[in-house]
């Protein structure tokens, strides 16, 4: 395989592993874990968005084959979002992208913890001349 084709493909796998900083070894390793430790059943019935992070934290710690689980951050603990879901075999990646779209957040994997914050914008200011 060429290597231009290899670089490619390389990228292409870690989108497809929801990487935000491929060339981050740490921020790597934390998305392989928060898509392999699988949440057999869980279910949340008017939950404010605080209370599940704080269960699917539990929950991903007692599903993880290490038993240390991951780190999970709300960003914005004003939001008001009510949770109402009952789901089954998901990954934790999986859980957290259904809960940030229910509270309008996104899901960010950084060094060291997942963070579900408010969305920015990409849009940068200029400058009047």
């Amino acid at each position: 395989m060429k290597p231009a084709i290899m670089i490619i493909f390389a990228m292409f796998l870690g989108t497809l592993c929801g990487a935000q900083d491929r060339t981050n070894p740490k921020v790597a390793a934390l998305t392989k874990k928060i898509n392999t430790i699988i949440i057999p059943e869980i279910a949340f019935h008017n939950a404010n968005l605080a209370d599940v992070v704080q269960i699917i934290t539990t929950t991903a710690k007692e599903h993880d084959a290490a038993k240390t689980g991951v780190e999970i951050v709300l960003m914005d603990k004003e939001n008001k979002a009510r949770v109402e879901m009952s789901l089954r075999g998901l990954s934790v990646h999986e859980l957290l992208d259904f809960v940030a779209k229910i509270g309008g957040l996104v899901v960010e994997v950084r060094e060291d913890a997942v963070v579900l914050r408010k969305p920015t914008t990409d849009r940068k200011l200029s400058s009047a001349n």
